[in-house]
């Protein structure tokens, strides 16, 4: 059966991404400014939410993968994507599906003559924070609907007012 987008389910799903957007934020926050050991789980945090809030804002509706909520449902017919994420898609994205959600023999590739780049928290995560953090304003720029502007506006400022959510400014940067 194919899939049928409703927008009651466009809605009430706002609230989620309004939650993996701030929980991008956060965990960007405590990958940078929290103490080992439970800072090397942000880490894993922060590229699992590059991942998430990626493959929302960056996949075409022609490309949905099942019931995939997407950036473009939430714009006119007409829009067309005003945002990028050229660090993430360019450096990291397939990268980090491998190394994310596999354990493979390319961890033991030669990146330094493939060209290719080390995770470094400190060298990566504050330029994808702020591409990420863009990306998403450059996003709800877009929305027009004003009752999706609404539910956006009333959600971003509940994950504001969470204690998890507190320290870590969810505004444009």
């Amino acid at each position: 059966m194919p899939f049928v987008l409703k927008r009651t389910d466009q809605v009430a799903l706002i609230r989620d991404l309004t939650y993996e957007y701030a929980n991008l934020m956060v965990a960007a926050y405590f990958d940078l400014n929290g103490q080992p050991p439970w800072r090397t789980n942000c880490d894993d945090a922060f590229i699992l939410g590059c991942r998430k809030i990626g493959d929302f804002l960056t996949t075409d509706t022609n490309n949905r993968k099942d019931d995939d909520v997407l950036a473009m449902d939430y714009l006119p017919p007409t829009a067309r994507r005003s945002w990028n994420l050229p660090i993430w898609r360019v450096k990291w994205r397939n990268e980090m599906n491998k190394y994310l959600t596999h354990i493979t023999y390319q961890r033991a590739e030669d990146r330094d003559a493939k060209g290719l780049p080390h995770w470094e928290h400190t060298v990566w995560v504050p330029p994808l924070r702020d591409e990420f953090n863009k990306a998403w304003w450059d996003f709800r720029d877009s929305v027009t609907d004003g009752a999706f502007c609404a539910e956006f506006d009333k959600q971003l400022s509940e994950r504001e007012a969470r204690p998890e959510f507190k320290m870590v400014n969810l505004k444009r940067l």
